[in-house]
This record gives C-alpha cells, structure tokens and sequence, in this order.
C-alpha cells in the first residue's frame, strides 16, 4: 500500500497517491514509490536454487562417470610397473593393533589343515603358491598373502596388476608375483603364475608342485596354497567383491591406492576381509617355521586356531569360491 512521504498518509493506489500530492503537497515533485517486488523476487530466487542444484547434480554424475572409467580404463596403464614403496608400506606396516582386533576377520576361510611330508626349500619350510594373473580369485588372495609373508620377509620387484578385464570380477587390483623376489630367514617362498591377464601361457608348473596340487584338488583350482604341506588354500580365503565399490560384483573395482588405504582400519570392511585372511595366514606359518620370528608369532593375531583335519582326498572347494584352471589343448598335461 503505497504511502506518502510527506505526511505519511496512506493510499490504495499509486493513481490515488499522485492525486493526493497534487491536492496537498502541490509545490512538491512527485515521485512514485516502487512497487513491491517480494514476489517477484521469491520466483528469480527459486529459479537460481533451481539451476545451482541442477549445476551440481550434473556436476556429480559427471565425475561419477568419469571416476568409473578412470578406474577401468586408465589404471590399465599401471600394469607391470613396480609397487610403490608407500603402497608397500600400507600393506607391510599394518599396525599390530589393528591385526589384533581382526583377529580371523569376517567372512574368512581359514587355512585347512593336512598331513604330509614337509615341504622344504633350501633347508627351510616351503610356502607355495599356485595362480595366475588374470584370476580374480588369486587377484583376492595376493593381498593377504603378502601381509601375512611380509610378517617373515621382505619382497623386492612386485609389480601392479589387474585380473583378466573378460573374467568374473574383472580388472581386480591387484599384484603379480612374476619376476618378483621375496627373502626370509624363515621361510622359503615358491609363486607360479602359470598364465597372464589375457590367460596366455607364462610359468610352466613343475611336475612335483602339480602332483602336490592334485593331491589336495583333483580340479587343479586357483589359487592354490599349500604352507610346508601343513596347511592348503584352495580358492580365495574371501570373496573378490570386497575388492569392488558396495561389495557386490556388479561394482567398479577399487584402485590399489583405494584398497590398501583401508587396511589399517580395523572397522573397514576390506581389512577385515583381507587381514583376517591374512592372520589366518601368518597363524598357519607360525606353525612351519617354530614359532619364528618370536616378535610375530608370539602376537594373539598370530596365534589363530586351525582345526587338525584328516589329509584331504580328492576335489578340495572353497566354502567362498575358486577358479578351475582349463586344460589348454596347447597346454602340456603335468
């Protein structure tokens, strides 16, 4: 309603206001008072929200989708190139209290226990390990079995991998244990590869270590561990899904950096997968090399109780899943 400015009268109309001045205040200018603009200014104010939020969403689901496809496509980039030190570190420096609360982890197979001749190596016990690179399964189980070898040794020359990117669970992060060294006082590591990303021929397996494979899983599944003929793996301790974004198979996988940046976080889903797999891992190790060293297999995370089971016959299949090796027509039958 507008008003006048002189005497403070008010109008109905801006029609009724200039007649009032011209009546009463005739020797002053008239100026019409503006007009009331909340609403109008309520509306510009909604369709600026508008267009801010509809700006941000875009905004969101474009780096959603370019994130996706960095992780897939531009990762592939990295493969063979050398383990960082600092991704090394994440996976050798996990904090024994974190191990300690994870303890046997969730959703972890452990280690089955067998009896046999002990494996050794240069006079010392014998971890083996059967996989290839473009096995999801194995692309699982590297993370553990690197934490637990890392509590007894030191590797050199690892290198970054993806599993298989036709497969199950495809482009994994993951390692490779190819060309790659591994020294300990304790243990004596062996690691085949038999096969590459793209499933072509790469590590021949001897005809000792297939025997001693076929012993415990006529199917010749991978990963295949067996901890100085005490203990065996057959297939991942875990499911491949944690490795993926909402641990489910249809997700993206995560990037090493991703992964590993989690396990030192005893709530963290990927750590209580991979470093329960792992202490399950480093328990059964314990065992083989004595109780060495002391300042390891003294700790509680060490200290996991694996079941002393009859020697295993036949097809050995992992409560979570494994991959069978297919015999290549090319390939010679060990």
């Amino acid at each position: 309603m507008p008003k006048c400015p002189k005497c403070g009268k008010k109008f109905s109309s801006i029609q009724a206001l200039s007649d009032h001045f011209r009546s009463i205040h005739p020797n002053e200018k008239f100026v019409p008072p503006r007009q009331p603009s909340s609403a109008r200014n309520l509306t510009v104010i909604i369709v600026i929200v508008i267009i801010v939020i509809g700006s941000l969403v875009g905004y969101l689901i474009y780096v959603q989708q370019n994130t996706t496809t960095t992780s897939v496509t531009n990762y592939t980039s990295y493969i063979g190139d050398s383990v960082p030190s600092s991704l090394y570190q994440n996976l050798s420096g996990i904090s024994s209290s974190t191990l300690t609360t994870i303890g046997a982890g969730q959703g972890v197979t452990k280690p089955s226990a067998v009896t046999g001749t002990a494996l050794t190596n240069g006079n010392k016990p014998e971890v083996l390990y059967i996989g290839a690179d473009y096995c999801p399964f194995c692309a699982a189980e590297r993370w553990a079995m690197i934490i637990a070898l890392s509590k007894f040794g030191t590797f050199s020359n690892l290198s970054l991998m993806l599993s298989s990117a036709t497969d199950l669970y495809s482009n994994s992060a993951t390692f490779t244990f190819y060309s790659s060294n591994y020294t300990s006082p304790y243990i004596s590591f062996v690691a085949i590869e038999s096969e590459d990303r793209s499933g072509n021929p790469l590590q021949t397996i001897p005809v000792a270590d297939s025997a001693l494979q076929s012993k415990y899983d006529s199917g010749l599944s991978i990963p295949f561990l067996d901890i100085g003929n005490s203990y065996v793996v057959v297939g991942a301790q875990f499911s491949s899904t944690v490795l993926r974004v909402g641990n489910t198979g249809s997700g993206a996988p995560y990037n090493w950096t991703q992964i590993a940046s989690q396990l030192d976080n005893p709530s963290s889903v990927i750590a209580k997968a991979i470093d329960g797999s792992a202490n399950t891992l480093i328990s059964a190790i314990c065992s083989i090399t004595g109780g060495n060293p002391s300042g390891v297999c003294t700790q509680s995370y060490a200290k996991i109780s694996l079941a002393i089971l009859p020697e295993l016959s036949g097809a050995q299949t992992s409560p979570i899943i494994s991959v069978v090796r297919p015999i290549k027509a090319t390939e010679p039958i060990l």
